[in-house]
């Protein structure tokens, strides 16, 4: 199968999952999540804003600000081909952005200098994953730009259906770990 057509199964496999089950899963890998000693270790996340039925992020996010973790999120920006970058606060104000993805309504933009500084464990959002845990995304190369400039350890958060064999390329970036409701799968 091509890139595209596992993406189009996988996000209609995806978009099939009842929102009961959504929340389950979500919340177990959520737990599984809060598990890992990167995690643990970590004083700033950095993860996107669920879209299109993607692991709910949000019990993470909360989580992360009772422990006083600097929350980031990326931010789309037209006619730009590298991903942004923002402090995400309790209380701010969300609104849709590029691709309808959720964004502080007055973003605190974060460099790359701030970014390296606080060297977040970024979370991704992933369309499907293969054995070697390669990451296929929407197809826009947002995040493999992202995390081919700055190493920072990174996982994709998924549901174990979305597992499947995909052709990869040399700019596919694999993730350091998957994590879905039924366990984390690392590369190490």
């Amino acid at each position: 199968m091509t890139k595209a057509e596992v993406r189009a199964a996988k996000l209609a496999q995806r978009n099939a999952l009842n929102a009961t089950m959504r929340r389950e899963y979500s919340l177990a890998i959520a737990e599984h999540l809060w598990a890992q000693p990167e995690y643990i270790r970590s004083s700033a996340i950095h993860v996107y804003l669920p879209i299109r039925g993607e692991v709910d992020t949000q019990p993470i996010i909360e989580r992360a600000w009772q422990e006083n973790k600097h929350v980031l999120v990326p931010l789309v920006v037209q006619g730009d081909s590298d991903l942004r970058h923002s402090y995400y606060c309790p209380g701010m104000t969300l609104i849709p952005g590029i691709y309808s993805i959720p964004q502080p309504a007055s973003p605190e933009l974060l460099d790359n200098d701030a970014l390296l500084a606080l060297a977040p464990l970024v979370l991704v959002p992933v369309v499907a994953f293969d054995q070697h845990l390669h990451r296929l995304g929407y197809g826009k190369g947002y995040y493999d730009r992202f995390l081919t400039q700055l190493s920072f350890v990174r996982f994709g958060l998924a549901y174990a259906f979305q597992y499947g064999d995909f052709p990869t390329d040399e700019h596919d970036v694999p993730l350091d770990a998957v994590i879905t409701e039924l366990g984390i799968a690392r590369r190490w």
